[in-house]
């Protein structure tokens, strides 16, 4: 079955960015299998149900002085305790919302400073929080690093090439060219899509190197895992073809594949964002056809 999204309404940027391109950046999902559309519209953060369903919608007001500019809206996260954070890609930071997306609670970062400190990203592009409240951030897009911060928004470590900052690219097990996004097991082993080696690297919940994941001919730039994540299986979100694949944790090997370039149920024009409910479904972010696909396993199409 085949359902999706309305389109996404854009807005201009203004003297502060770019034209507003709208759809959908990045996908979050939160215990209760409520899933989070971080969208460049006019609502920052669309919150739906597992059947389509708009239950909240919000974060363009003012946050910490500065209204989100949708078109550098890249992803976001909920924490086990259901706060949001969004990231704000060329605004180089990632603000903290609680859960009713009405009270700001921190940011990470310098609003419009970039950088490559502990106060400082250059184009963040992903995030994921801890069971224990830990926060890592793929600061990809200008530096090339991963950094870990406390809960409370204090600087933990790193991995990276060097310095971690733009002209530090490596191969490397712990280097990166434009680490995109990441997901969490059920151990809080992290698995971080090293977006232009075209390889996820897998870490645990330290920070320490474990092993990576790589497959011939794909470009990954997001993976799903379930929110328990015990089930052993990651969903890729595949540039190269505009395709999905399932794959075994364990080994990275492929299972199963579907989808191609197109407006079509389960076609997808660039896929940008993958989440995994606690029933097994998977729900891509598709930007430029703006909208969310649901998929479940045995049936045709997507819903």
């Amino acid at each position: 079955r085949a359902r999706g999204t309305p389109p996404a309404s854009g807005a201009a940027g203004g003297n502060d960015g770019p034209q507003t391109q709208p759809g959908i950046s990045g996908l979050a999902i939160d215990r209760n299998d409520r899933i989070y559309a971080f969208n460049r519209g006019p609502k920052p953060v669309m919150v739906f149900d597992r059947d389509g369903n708009l239950v909240m919608s919000g974060a363009d007001q003012a946050i910490n002085g500065k209204t989100i500019n949708p078109s550098w809206q890249h992803s976001g996260a909920v924490d086990w305790d259901g706060n949001v954070y969004i990231i704000e890609r060329d605004a180089h930071r990632i603000v903290k919302l609680s859960p009713r997306l009405d009270e700001f609670l921190l940011q990470l970062g310098t609003t419009g400073e970039k950088g490559n400190d502990a106060t400082h990203f250059d184009l963040p592009a992903g995030i994921a929080v801890l069971r224990n409240g830990n926060i890592v951030v793929t600061d990809g897009y200008g530096n090339n690093r991963v950094a870990m911060f406390s809960k409370d928004g204090a600087f933990i470590k790193q991995v990276a090439k060097g310095a971690g900052g733009p002209p530090d690219k490596g191969t490397g097990p712990g280097e990166w060219v434009l680490p995109h996004k990441l997901a969490l097991d059920a151990d809080d082993n992290m698995y971080i899509v090293d977006r232009e080696n075209r390889r996820v690297q897998v870490f645990d919940k330290n920070l320490n190197y474990l092993r990576e994941i790589k497959n011939e001919g794909w470009n990954p730039w997001d993976i799903g895992i379930s929110r328990q994540g015990n089930d052993g299986f990651g969903y890729i979100a595949d540039h190269a073809g505009e395709r999905m694949h399932k794959i075994a944790l364990q080994d990275g090997k492929i299972l199963a594949t579907w989808g191609k370039q197109g407006l079509g149920p389960g076609e997808f024009d660039w896929v940008h964002g993958v989440v995994v409910d606690s029933h097994g479904a998977v729900y891509a972010a598709d930007t430029y056809g703006q909208r969310l696909q649901k998929f479940v396993a045995g049936r045709a199409g997507a819903q």
